[in-house]
């Protein structure tokens, strides 16, 4: 913005400040030495709305909002020894109805032919928006960059933003599928909008942004030409605004702000703003659902690492590590643990006359025997072929045999019948209890020992530790 030429005197400066600036689009003052207003054009009085005999004569102060600022800026720019303006700078003003505004100004003293200042002028132009949408903007950063923040709990802090930079106080982040409007998270002064609640996707003024997938406004829906759409017949919201939510380019559903009362005209900044919001959401929703599936493909690659295929019990690198943790807890607390190894009598006889597949689904059968009757706690795996371990945690030799034999009698029982035929499945079963100075192989290996046992002596039954070395009856 350009001064005028240098005047003589401020007599002769009069007489040309309303040619300079009486038609400019920005508002423009004029003031003295002493600061007091001696020009102001149309566009500065339609901005503060007072006439121009209210502020004529007047000290600028009149339009400053904050007295102290009135000062420092004489201090600054507005004194005997002034020079040109040189750069722009905000400060706050306020109207003659008392509305408080951003001002972006540039201002400095018009000197005279003597280099002397005669007077100051002002040009100034409404940058609340502005700064309001700049605000806006860092705070939407501060939501979006924290990590004390969850997913929903950024969500939230969003719809707050919304509500209070938009000047709607209520708030919606929405899914919609079908004909149905499903509320995720909102923000409601009278917490009448809970997460889960349900509409008829027709009955919403979303349905004329998702239908254009971009953002859309009403500032006065009584006024307009909408005024019959069910929404404002049933909560008569007279000001909306929303923006369509993607989530790896498909629609997901829309973030949206309404009010009750009327509102003014949507800026250009307003309509990016939401759509700012909106894509950020539809970004997080995105990488969340990444996650999620990444998280979800980690835990089948770990199920699959520590589960036998065949039979879906855990395999044997998974029993070895979990059963050297139950000695060690074993010992600590001093806790009863008893082991068992299981093994299919004449298992090879079973897949040479009826097939590999008939040996399979005897494993199968176990499996799901063993794991029906089994308790949370104990631990039941695929040791090897038809080999098979259980861990009994905080259990005697006799409450684990005691729950062997109803094992064996069910798996006994069971209707197995290859190519039709019936045939009984038989175990021979070992026991072992761990002593306090058992590690997995001397426990495991007394259990095999008692297995042998039962192979020996006619298969078909449980043997103990206790039964090695004793006679056979």
């Amino acid at each position: 913005m350009s001064m005028p030429e240098k005047p003589a005197s401020l007599s002769a400066l009069r007489g040309v400040l309303p040619y300079v600036f009486g038609h400019m689009d920005v508002a423009a003052i004029v003031a003295d030495a002493d600061r007091r207003i001696i020009m102001i054009n149309d566009a500065a009085l339609e901005m503060f709305g007072y006439d121009e005999a209210e502020l004529k004569g007047h000290e600028t102060r009149i339009i400053y909002a904050d007295p102290d600022d009135f000062e420092e800026q004489g201090r600054k720019r507005f004194n005997k020894e002034a020079q040109e303006a040189q750069e722009t700078y905000i400060t706050r003003y306020r109207c003659k109805n008392g509305n408080v505004f951003e001002g972006e100004t540039l201002g400095g003293p018009i000197k005279s032919t003597d280099d002397e200042n005669l007077a100051f002028v002002g040009f100034i132009r409404d940058v609340t928006h502005r700064v309001a949408t700049e605000q806006t903007l860092s705070k939407l950063h501060s939501i979006t960059s924290s990590r004390d923040l969850n997913f929903q709990a950024r969500v939230d802090a969003i719809l707050r933003l919304g509500t209070e930079h938009f000047g709607l106080p209520i708030g919606i982040f929405s899914h919609i599928h079908g004909n149905l409007y499903t509320v995720m998270q909102a923000v409601h002064p009278d917490d009448a909008l809970t997460p889960g609640m349900t509409f008829e996707f027709a009955n919403t003024y979303c349905s004329h942004v998702f239908d254009v997938t971009d953002v859309r406004g009403f500032y006065h829906v009584g006024e307009s030409d909408i005024r019959a759409h069910p929404c404002y017949q049933s909560f008569q919201l007279e000001a909306y605004l929303g923006s369509t939510i993607f989530v790896d380019g498909h629609r997901y559903g829309t973030l949206n702000f309404s009010s009750p009362e009327p509102t003014r005209p949507f800026r250009a900044q307003d309509i990016e703003l939401v759509r700012l919001f909106a894509e950020w959401i539809g970004h997080e929703l995105a990488r969340k659902r990444d996650l999620e599936a990444l998280e979800n493909a980690k835990q089948e690659l770990e199920i699959l690492a520590r589960t036998d295929a065949l039979t879906g019990l855990f395999n044997r690198g998974y029993m070895e590590d979990r059963l050297s943790g139950e000695i060690d807890r074993s010992r600590r607390y001093k806790h009863p643990l008893t082991v068992a190894l299981f093994d299919f009598d004449h298992f090879k006889k079973l897949n040479d006359t009826y097939g590999h597949a008939a040996g399979d689904e005897a494993l199968k059968l176990f499996a799901a025997t063993a794991t029906r009757m089994s308790r949370k706690s104990d631990v039941v795996a695929r040791w090897g072929g038809e080999e098979f371990l259980a861990v009994f945690p905080s259990t005697g030799v006799r409450g684990a045999v005691t729950f062997l034999e109803r094992l064996s009698d069910e798996i006994r029982d069971a209707d197995f019948a290859p190519e039709g035929e019936s045939i009984p499945l038989t175990m021979s079963i070992g026991v072992a209890s761990a002593h306090s100075d058992d590690d997995l192989d001397t426990l495991v290996s007394r259990a095999d020992a008692a297995m042998y046992l039962a192979k020996t002596r006619g298969r078909d039954q449980i043997r103990t530790q206790s039964d090695i070395g004793k006679p056979k009856t």
